[in-house]
Formats: structure tokens, C-alpha cells, sequence
């Protein structure tokens, strides 16, 4: 189980005029679990949180004050949730070809998967094999998605973060994102301002909004709320 636990994030602003410096903060007190196997979409409009929190749940920074374990435990948290990031096609080398790119990953995280895994993932993810021999200007948007879901996958996560990945995308790449995310059986954590796109992907939600949590549960609990208005309006 996933435990986020009284979670605040400072950042240091300092002022070029005066050159003092300030601690600005951007998420406030944020608390839920996520059991195994569940998955948890995060709304909010733009600066309300979202992807420093997923930064803070696959470790790649770590929270002012609180904590977030995972069964329990607070090691290795890079290891055992991976993020994908929303500009997928700038994640990748624009010089080496999709397979030398997924081969690196294999060599500079001494991972162990196979070919075979590599083939059994690009079936599931409804990918084309010729894709491993193109470069990354050659591939659509939703091909470099799911390029990046399978290389998050291939580390073997017990959670997936995928932040902002469809956004950007028409109605088809998208389409085929949110397909292939519903096949996986890792938990997903869903960041997203696009409210359809989040119901099919979770029951369970974590509205944002100014770095607090404005709602936590289930989808059916917000039927004709007044906070799902107001976030619609948004």
C-alpha cells in the first residue's frame, strides 16, 4: 500500500533585487493511501501541485515535511514507482533509434529483462516492432507515449505515475494511450487536468487545487457536487 502522510513542499525563492531569500510553498499537509493493485487519478488546473507531487512519489525530490511509504517502507521508492513525463518524444535521444535507447536503459540501470520481454510489451502496448528501428522525430505522440510506458515498465514497478501523458494529443493517440493503460496490472497514478480522461483510467481521486487537497475518494461520491463543478468550470 502507497501512504502519503502530512506531505508539505517548500521551495527557496531568492529575490534578485534585494537577494534575500523566501520559502515558498506549493503543497500543503497532502494525506492518502492507495491500496495494491488500485489506481488513483490527481486533477487539478495548471500550478496546482500535480507534478510536484509526482515528483515527490517517485522520489526524484523529496517532501519538506511528512512522509511516503510504500508497504511500509520509505527505500528504493525511484526503483519501485516509475514516472512518465508528459513531453515523452524530449525524452528521448533525437540521435539513437528507439531500440538503442531502450538498450541503454537496460545497461545503465542493470536491468535484466530479455528481447522477449521487450516483444511481449511492445504486443501488449499495440506497438509495431519497425518502431524500434526508427528515431525519435519519426514516431507520432501516442507512439512516444507508450514507448515511454514501456520503458517504464520494463523496470518492473509496483506503481506507474503517468503525468500529463496524453495531454497534447488528438482524440486517436489519446485513444490509444488510455487503451493500453487500462491492460496494465501495476497500480497507475493518473495526473491529468482532463476530467473524462481520468474516469477511465481510476474510481479513485485526488483533486488538487493550490497546492491543497480540495477532494479525496471516489468518483461516484462526486455526482452533482458542487466541487466537481467548480473544478469543470476550471
Amino acid at each position: 500500500m502507497l501512504e502519503v502522510k502530512n506531505v508539505d513542499k517548500f521551495y527557496d525563492f531568492k529575490e534578485h533585487i534585494n537577494k534575500k531569500t523566501e520559502k515558498i510553498q506549493v503543497l500543503y499537509n497532502i494525506n492518502f493511501n492507495l491500496e495494491n493493485g488500485d489506481n488513483l487519478a490527481i486533477l487539478g488546473v495548471s500550478g496546482s501541485g500535480k507534478s510536484t507531487l509526482a515528483n515527490l512519489l517517485s522520489a526524484v525530490e523529496k517532501p519538506t515535511n511528512g512522509e511516503i511509504l510504500l508497504n511500509k517502507e520509505n527505500k528504493n521508492l525511484n526503483k519501485k514507482i516509475s514516472l512518465i513525463m508528459q513531453t515523452q518524444k524530449l525524452c528521448l535521444n533525437p540521435i539513437l533509434r528507439i531500440k538503442t535507447s531502450i538498450n541503454l536503459l537496460k545497461k545503465y540501470l542493470h536491468l535484466k529483462f530479455t528481447d522477449s520481454d521487450v516483444k511481449n510489451l511492445f504486443e501488449t502496448l499495440n506497438l509495431n516492432q519497425e518502431i524500434l528501428q526508427k528515431f525519435p522525430h519519426e514516431i507520432s505522440g501516442g507512439e512516444a507515449s507508450r514507448i515511454g510506458i514501456l520503458k517504464a515498465l520494463l523496470i518492473k514497478p509496483d506503481i506507474l505515475i503517468c503525468d500529463e501523458i496524453t495531454a497534447g494529443l488528438d482524440e486517436e493517440n489519446k485513444n490509444s494511450v488510455l487503451n493500453v493503460l487500462k491492460k496494465i496490472k501495476q497500480s497507475i497514478i493518473f495526473i491529468t487536468h482532463d476530467l473524462e480522461a481520468a474516469k477511465e483510467i481510476s474510481k479513485n481521486v485526488l483533486i488538487l487545487e493550490k497546492g491543497k487537497t480540495l477532494f479525496f475518494g471516489k468518483f461516484s461520491e462526486l455526482q452533482n457536487s458542487e466541487i466537481l463543478d467548480k473544478f469543470s468550470q476550471d
